[in-house]
């Protein structure tokens, strides 16, 4: 296989009768190059002094004649330090350009960053997190209310919060006790209260509610003697057998009546208790 060998630099190039490698071919030049720079610097040195003769109030040709002699004259270590001077000058303006070249990009660099910080602000005025990775949406902060004002919950203190949560559900418990007191009057206020916490947003079953408890007054009524049979087989009664099975079947404690009586109101045949109860029947 053939190897090519690139960006090698030979310090010695020699001819042999047994070359290592006779079918390897090498394009080599050989040039100086230093007659070149010195031209250079001769013609740079010429037009700064040319300049400087037309300043004085020569002509062009005539300025250009002068800056000629005067650099046939100068001998070669006077030509040398000039070319040394030259050399130098260019050297300082190489530098000077690399240093523009620098303080501008460290410009660009600054007006990025001051982009970039005026984008951040913007993005997060309206509801973003800005991290180094990624740009992602905001979560909407969750509120609690407080003497009609609301407060963000992540800026209240544990203890504080706990302490507001609490008051509010005592609030709460306070008014469901006195809607009862309203709306089931013949039920035990505190079964009732936690009756409609559960149920109160479901009318059909509030309805019924109001209906067993329009019934059980009734029933607190002196209406004549009955029988114990017929009060054993009143709806009443079957509503009460009903709830305290449920509550036997689920172990559920008596205080926990309200969510037993809520149950057996959702079935069908505790609808139709309910429904005889509000008939009267």
């Amino acid at each position: 296989m053939t190897n090519i060998l690139l960006d090698l630099e030979l310090d010695e190039l020699s001819l042999v009768d047994r070359p290592a490698n006779q079918a390897a071919t090498i394009c080599l030049i050989k040039r100086d190059e230093s007659m070149e720079d010195m031209e250079k610097g001769y013609d740079s040195y010429l037009d700064e002094r040319k300049s400087y003769y037309m300043g004085k109030g020569m002509g062009e040709d005539e300025a250009m004649k002068k800056a000629k002699e005067e650099l046939e004259k100068m001998s070669a270590e006077e030509k040398k330090e000039l070319m040394a001077r030259l050399n130098k000058a260019d050297e300082a303006e190489v530098t000077e350009d690399a240093v523009d070249q620098s303080e501008l990009f460290l410009a660009e660099v600054d007006a990025l960053k001051a982009e970039v910080s005026r984008l951040s602000k913007a993005l997060e005025d309206n509801g973003y997190v800005v991290s180094e990775e990624e740009v992602t949406k905001a979560e909407e902060p969750e509120y609690v209310e407080f003497d009609g004002e609301k407060v963000v919950k992540s800026d209240i203190p544990a203890p504080v919060l706990k302490a507001l949560e609490e008051a509010e559900i005592a609030k709460r418990h306070i008014e469901l006790k006195k809607q009862a007191d309203e709306i089931l009057p013949n039920f035990d206020n505190e079964i009732a209260a936690t009756l409609l916490a559960h149920v109160a947003k479901d009318d059909a079953i509030v309805e019924a509610l109001k209906a067993a408890d329009a019934a059980m007054g009734a029933s607190m009524q002196e209406i004549g003697e009955a029988s114990v049979e017929a009060d054993m087989a009143s709806p009443q009664d079957k509503l009460d057998s009903m709830v305290k099975s449920y509550m036997d079947e689920n172990a559920i404690a008596k205080s926990g009546y309200a969510k037993a009586y809520a149950a057996v109101a959702k079935t069908d045949e505790g609808k139709a208790l309910i429904s005889k109860l509000y008939k009267g029947e």
